[in-house]
């Protein structure tokens, strides 16, 4: 039986399901927790691992200011109640501990939690079963954290159009393409040194895509249609039939990969190569 992923896939394709899920290698429950005092400022490092899951995160009674992205601080520092990670990502928050008591931080899908995607948070003098209660509802929105301007126009864009063909050759998972081409059997795309260059993303599909791009950090300049800049990363989700634009300097020579992070995605041909003209 096909168990439906946090990824929330428009379409009935194929996917992979689990049984548990880990924060720090311990379950919800299973390892020490958090211990922290009223009044502190914590530094949470977050860090999506999963191979296939996009996860939301919340702690009742408690806000992220988020601070950077991918290890690059975002031009617009903004406080949430609940922040999304998907497969790759990483954020920096500051978390203000001002709501005494024992509560979970852990996944917003109660059926997540249950199978471990959770950590106990608890205060110095209290004690307790730990405490959940559901946000109110939110929606993840990276122009929050980016400047309103329109980014520099590129040297150069490519569009770049992925959707899947479904199960190929007795495959139980669907096989995906880039410009209807999979992985091998692509068309490099060439760049030249000092270049600045835009991969518009166009998401053909019902599933999220979370798309890395090695050996260099992008500048994502439109979502949808609002443009932003400022924002640097080096992992974005693309929402399901939406479009992304990220620009980068080619300054890294070299063979360079981008991919969809979800592994099922870049096994079956979600991957392209850039290469340095010589």
């Amino acid at each position: 039986m096909r168990e439906q992923s946090s990824n929330m896939p428009l379409t009935a394709g194929s996917d992979v399901g689990y049984k548990y899920i880990t924060i720090n290698d311990r379950m919800l429950g299973a390892g020490e927790p958090i211990r922290v005092k009223q009044g502190q400022r914590v530094l949470m490092r977050l860090l999506n691992a999963s191979a296939t899951e996009n996860v939301m995160l919340a702690l009742p009674g408690h806000r992220f200011t988020i601070i950077a992205m991918d290890g690059n601080p975002v031009p617009k520092p903004l406080s949430v109640e609940v922040l999304s990670l998907a497969v790759a990502e990483r954020v920096d928050a500051i978390v203000e501990m001002n709501s005494p008591g024992v509560w979970i931080l852990g996944s917003t899908l109660e059926k997540s939690r249950q199978m471990g995607l959770g950590i106990v948070v608890e205060y110095a003098g209290q004690s307790g079963a730990p405490a959940w209660n559901d946000p109110g509802p939110a929606k993840w929105d990276y122009t929050q954290f980016a400047n309103a301007d329109a980014a520099p126009a590129p040297d150069e864009s490519f569009v770049l159009t992925f959707r899947d063909i479904g199960q190929q050759h007795g495959s139980q998972f669907d096989t995906w393409t880039i410009n209807n081409k999979s992985w091998p059997e692509i068309e490099p795309l060439i760049v030249h040194p000092g270049k600045r260059y835009r991969l518009v993303f166009r998401n053909g599909s019902g599933d999220q895509h979370p798309l890395h791009l090695h050996r260099h950090t992008f500048e994502v300049t439109r979502i949808g249609e609002k443009h932003l800049s400022g924002l640097m990363k080096d992992v974005v989700n693309v929402m399901p039939l939406d479009t992304v634009e990220v620009d980068f300097i080619a300054n890294n020579p070299g063979d360079t990969l981008w991919h969809c992070h979800q592994q099922l995605h870049m096994d079956y041909g979600f991957m392209q190569l850039i290469k340095y003209a010589e």
